[in-house]
């Protein structure tokens, strides 16, 4: 039986893992909605025979997407991202704009430093809560608003090792009058928890 060398390669690691009890995880970034399907994941010995089989199914859903209105002039607004679930000390949550460009706009990282990573555009003009985690209130406050400001933007929290563990989307619209603000409230202003198929 052929095997792709990269599979005979680490086939004796894969049998070592097995041996050991230690669970093998395959992570899929930069997903899509036509990801969705299912994945078999499937285990041979050093003689091309099957030693196990596991298939999971991957829904990709679309997010509702909350919209926020101010009207130019408005100094100040408040991009807004309520949790309900408990979260751990060593989340990462990172706000972008995703839409019509993609730009770091703020990240809360408890082991960096925020502007290392934040566009330069940005700095000085992003605020988050003192203790996000612990309020569990990871809103964004955008300060000095311009028209350009409008767009789609999107906040992440990933745990530890980098997976996705929330995800919430916002369009800003930014209109040229000088009207008091206005907001559409969300339909949905709680984040849900993207949880494994098989825990």
């Amino acid at each position: 039986m052929n095997h792709h060398p990269l599979t005979q390669a680490y086939r004796g690691l894969i049998e070592s893992i097995l041996t050991a009890g230690i669970t093998v995880c395959l992570t899929l970034k930069d997903l899509h909605l036509t990801d969705s399907g299912v994945y078999t994941c499937t285990v041979y010995n050093k003689d091309g025979h099957m030693l196990l089989q596991k298939s999971v199914t991957l829904s990709v859903r679309v997010l509702q997407v909350e919209m926020v209105e101010v009207s130019q002039g408005q100094t100040t607004v408040l991009i807004p991202f309520i949790v309900t679930d408990d979260l751990s000390q060593d989340v990462k949550v990172e706000w972008k704009l995703t839409c019509p460009e993609e730009k770091m706009i703020h990240l809360y990282d408890s082991s960096k430093k925020q502007h290392l990573s934040q566009d330069p555009v940005y700095r000085g003009h992003t605020e988050m809560n003192e203790d996000p985690l612990n309020t569990k209130d990871l809103s964004l406050k955008l300060k000095d608003l311009h028209l350009t400001d409008s767009g789609v933007y999107t906040c992440t929290v990933y745990k530890k090792y980098g997976n996705i563990l929330l995800q919430k989307v916002v369009t800003l619209k930014v209109k040229g009058s000088t009207k008091s603000l206005t907001g559409a409230q969300s339909k949905n202003t709680d984040a849900s928890v993207v949880k494994p198929a098989d825990e």
